[in-house]
């Protein structure tokens, strides 16, 4: 039976839920965020199923990709733990409008991720190798027809910005480096000149 999750604390009762089952004195909360995750902390990415409604057109589709990105921080001396999640969105194929949708995930699969993330977190951070085992989430929804599409996919366009961005600033970096190698020499030239007179 497919139960469909709505709002943000799902989230955080599940994993309050889970995060109870480790056997430490930490405090861990989660916090589910619009914006993507800043730099630093543990990065953990998981990939779920989900379905969509285009609030414009009213196009429903379902996804296989629905990808989850985990920022996960502990501050021993404080004793508490924080975790980022991001939930991707995506925009409709058919309208084009480009409003980016979030998800509907079932129950069922909010706990997996959930208990998964609970499992990186013990194995990572109190050294618990052998604890859980991770868990697949479950496709209640039709098989998904043709490639996962990244033009419509907000992560996916973010990781294209990003790689894009590399070669620029690659670029950029060399032809600063060669203007401040010819100015050096031009400086140097003078240099030479002026102690001939």
């Amino acid at each position: 039976m497919l139960r469909l999750a709505k709002g943000n604390d799902r989230w955080s009762d599940e994993f309050d839920n889970q995060i109870e089952e480790l056997d430490t004195t930490d405090l861990w909360i989660l916090h589910v965020i619009e914006n993507s995750l800043p730099n630093g902390g543990l990065k953990y990415e998981q990939t779920t199923f989900g379905s969509f409604q285009c609030s414009y057109c009213r196009c429903q589709w379902s996804s296989a990709n629905v990808h989850i990105m985990f920022l996960i921080t502990l501050a021993q001396d404080r004793k508490c733990g924080i975790v980022k999640m991001k939930i991707s969105r995506q925009s409709c194929e058919i309208c084009n409008s480009g409003m980016m949708k979030t998800p509907q995930i079932s129950h069922e699969n909010i706990k997996r991720i959930m208990k998964n993330l609970v499992v990186k977190i013990n194995r990572t951070f109190y050294e618990q190798e052998d604890y859980g085992r991770l868990s697949r989430s479950i496709n209640y929804y039709r098989k998904p027809k043709g490639p996962h599409n990244i033009e419509h996919c907000e992560m996916c366009q973010q990781d294209e910005e990003k790689e894009g961005l590399s070669p620029f600033l690659a670029v950029a970096g060399v032809a600063v480096g060669i203007g401040a190698l010819v100015l050096a020499g031009m400086a140097f030239s003078k240099t030479k000149d002026s102690s001939k007179k």
